[in-house]
């Protein structure tokens, strides 16, 4: 079997408080959190796992999500993705999106050549969200007018969509939300999305403070360690670079 090179690349800012990463912790403390999306390449197949945040329509999201996100040039995927791996947007052959919040698929629509995979609850969900997830997903990155629906690939539960690619299903920041398992030459490495984060929930075991079902996050997060050597969670402030150095290794 083949291993799977990875990068982790970021895509903006976005200010916030604990207590949005970590429920009932420190609720008004502030922390700037940082948007991250995965590169993976076995060789043959350009992989992204999430397309952050779209920064040419940074206005609206300020206006209609969260006021406190940022993204400069360098940051938009398109260009960042360039310059970390030398791929084009017509170079990536599938996306999977962990999750349709606004900062996970925004620039999905840039990458015309791509399958995308989704959990099937997830799409469905998206359309009709709870009241506290209705500005997140904000349905102009991945309704029709953005993306045709023969682009979708809907999952029904855990998949490998690729040997040593493997989408696992981590419910409980959204009712179907997925992480991605990689294999690499160091490990299974774990791309976790939102159902870790940042380091601190899966270390501490602490629920993220956007959820919409608190024993599903535990849940998951068990699922995780049981599988993964090590995890890129959703949102860590502290990656600093794009190696094994820089990327959390789980107890066993």
């Amino acid at each position: 079997m083949k291993f799977w090179k990875i990068k982790a690349i970021k895509a903006g800012t976005i200010k916030t408080t604990i207590g949005d990463t970590i429920r009932y912790k420190s609720l008004d403390v502030p922390l700037e959190i940082n948007s991250w999306f995965v590169a993976a390449d076995d060789g043959e197949h350009k992989v992204l796992i999430d397309t952050g945040i779209d920064g040419n329509s940074i206005e609206w999201s300020r206006n209609n999500i969260i006021e406190t996100v940022y993204q400069d040039e360098t940051q938009h995927p398109i260009t960042a993705l360039k310059k970390e791996t030398g791929w084009n947007a017509e170079d990536v052959d599938i996306i999977i999106n962990t999750h349709l919040h606004y900062d996970h698929c925004g620039c999905n629509k840039y990458f015309q050549n791509a399958k995308i995979y989704i959990q099937r609850k997830e799409f469905e969900s998206a359309f009709h969200p709870v009241k506290a997830h209705e500005s997140i997903y904000a349905q102009r990155f991945f309704d029709k007018n953005s993306i045709s629906y023969f682009r979708w690939n809907f999952l029904e539960g855990e998949k490998e969509i690729l040997p040593g690619l493997i989408c696992l299903p981590t419910p409980g920041h959204t009712y179907g939300h997925q992480s991605v398992l990689i294999l690499t030459e160091n490990g299974t490495v774990c791309v976790a999305g939102d159902a870790v984060p940042t380091v601190r929930n899966i270390n501490e075991n602490l629920e993220t403070g956007v959820s919409v079902d608190s024993s599903k996050v535990i849940e998951s997060m068990d699922a995780i360690r049981i599988r993964a050597d090590y995890i890129i969670t959703g949102h860590e402030p502290n990656i600093k670079e794009n190696s094994f150095t820089s990327f959390s290794k789980l107890a066993g």
